[in-house]
């Protein structure tokens, strides 16, 4: 669905057109030359349009100051007109350390350390801000080791490590650079950016702030080392029906083929052994229509497709003869209940070990396969694409970590008057009341006594719903003007401006109070936003 464009304000229009007039006027020094493409910060328009430059800072929380590279003088922009601002490419300049985080009722997530926790508040030192206390009515959980593993890739922050798989007929998938944001041409300024976003060329795939999105039906893909048992998390938003492919543990080639034997030879020797044809395992449907499509785009790997209504698993592989093999998994029930456009969060467990794959989504247990052929996938990529020419993906907050092959469903568990703690083995889950954070251990109150749990054994623990306040409750304590700041990797804060610098924010969080913000760890300054994706997602995206 494409929004209606807008005609560009008239008091945007009369900046940009002061900007070209400046075009000219500056010299070998100037301001454009001390502006490197490598760190050139983005402004996205309402209507769509787009401006590159330099943040300067912000007045009162209403007025964006603003260089661009062919103006000698500095920009006031009004916020009111803006979508979001990308920092630095989209790239925060100081990515965040610890994967520790607190989430709170109205969805920000505060990465940092918790270091401690009574019947009122919760205090946590994070890298931006420093320290910070919180009133604990205010929090809906708290993950002081989120992954319950190594970690061994987090993105994407970067479109130098991901491709995309371009298969030409006859050949095998080639791979080229996945498509970075394109620049604007600082000549066409006083044009506005419609007629420069109708000129850009897009790729199949186009990273912007930590994401990508779709423009076509290629594959993207990354080498991301996901282990023998894995864990992959990962965000989809989509628009239209969903209609996605993921591939993991894929190899990304094909194997060479035999060489051919004298025909009669080999039909001797296949009458000698009585060969006969391939039937498959106990538990795989064979797909004879398109028994090759994945095999040939992914090598041996595995690959989840995902619609709003259900979910199916393909196993990839190649015969002797190095003829591509794709088969389809059975399962008892793979039911998903999602919207036509939306967003959800997913997950996969997989085991090399025992061929057992689950899948998870909003934390909640959707399905399980078992491969009775032996595990196909004895690759480490992962990829993405979206199968239908009419919709839009949109692949974000990508996760994978060691897992210790323990299936749990604690990540659902949500109750309204006792306390969840799961642990980071992944099997072990406690419910009652979590007293304390004391000496780097949780007091928790349990239905026959009370135990002592360190800190570094907690995966999460998930608050009582009675004990929280409403979210409706957060929102109402300052219903100003607000800005969301989003930090790498995973980070959200909704904050009201007051003021700022390149590099500093002073603001006021609902919860939280007043704040100085480090905008060196934020990728996106967003300026208007919803919950809804529709809402959220830029069409020149």
């Amino acid at each position: 669905m494409k929004s209606k464009r807008q005609e560009l304000p008239e008091t945007t229009r009369t900046i940009v057109v002061l900007a070209a007039c400046c075009l000219f006027a500056v010299t070998g020094e100037s301001v454009a030359q001390k502006i490197s493409e490598n760190n050139e910060d983005l402004l996205r328009f309402l209507n769509g349009d787009s401006l590159h430059g330099k943040f300067l800072g912000m007045k009162g929380g209403t007025e964006i100051r603003w260089q661009h590279g062919n103006a000698r003088d500095k920009m006031i922009l009004d916020a009111s007109k803006l979508r979001r601002l990308a920092f630095n490419g989209g790239r925060a300049r100081m990515p965040l350390k610890s994967p520790s985080f607190i989430l709170l009722q109205d969805g920000d997530r505060l990465p940092g350390r918790i270091t401690g926790l009574d019947d009122e508040e919760l205090t946590i030192e994070t890298e931006f801000t420093g320290t910070a206390t919180i009133p604990r009515k205010f929090i809906r959980q708290i993950a002081p080791n989120p992954h319950g593993g190594a970690v061994h890739y987090i993105g994407p922050f970067t479109a130098d490590e991901w491709t995309v798989l371009a298969p030409e007929e006859g050949e095998k998938a080639k791979e080229k650079p996945a498509k970075k944001e394109e620049k604007a041409d600082p000549d066409k300024a006083a044009k506005g950016g419609e007629e420069e976003a109708e000129a850009k060329e897009e790729g199949p795939w186009v990273f912007s702030g930590g994401a990508y999105y779709s423009n076509g039906q290629l594959p993207i893909t990354v080498d991301a080392k996901v282990p023998d048992k894995a864990r992959i998390r990962f965000t989809l938003a989509w628009r239209n029906r969903l209609n996605a492919a993921i591939a993991f543990h894929a190899t990304l080639k094909q194997p060479d083929k035999p060489e051919a034997e004298d025909k009669e030879e080999k039909e001797e020797k296949e009458a000698e052994a009585g060969k006969k044809a391939k039937k498959p395992a106990a538990g795989v449907a064979r797909n004879n229509s398109t028994s090759s499509g994945f095999a040939l785009t992914y090598g041996r790997s595995y690959v989840l497709t995902i619609y709003s209504n259900y979910a199916q698993l393909y196993r990839c592989d190649f015969d002797e003869d190095g003829d591509p093999e794709m088969d389809r998994l059975s399962t008892s029930s793979a039911n998903l209940r999602l919207e036509e456009a939306g967003e959800a969060e997913f997950e996969l467990r997989c085991d090399r070990q025992s061929g057992g794959i689950s899948l998870f989504a909003d934390g909640r247990f959707i399905s399980q396969w078992e491969d009775g052929q032996g595990y196909a996938g004895t690759g480490s990529h992962l990829g993405f694409a979206c199968q239908s020419s009419g919709s839009r993906l949109r692949v974000s907050d990508v996760v994978v970590t060691s897992w210790n092959g323990m299936v749990d469903s604690a990540r659902s568990m949500e109750v309204e008057d006792r306390d969840i703690v799961l642990l980071s083995n992944g099997t072990d889950r406690y419910s009652g009341k979590v007293l304390a954070l004391e000496n780097g251990k949780f007091r928790i109150q349990g239905t026959y006594a009370e135990m002592q749990i360190p800190l570094s054994e907690v995966q999460e623990i998930r608050f009582a719903k009675k004990t929280t306040a409403a979210k409706e409750e957060e929102e109402a304590e300052d219903s100003r003007e607000t800005v969301r700041l989003l930090f790498q990797p995973f980070g959200r804060l909704t904050v009201m401006p007051l003021e700022a610098t390149p590099d500093r924010m002073k603001a006021r969080h609902a919860a939280i109070g007043d704040l100085e913000l480090d905008l060196r760890y934020s990728g996106l300054l967003e300026f208007s936003f919803s919950d809804s994706v529709l809402d959220s997602w830029d069409d020149d995206f």
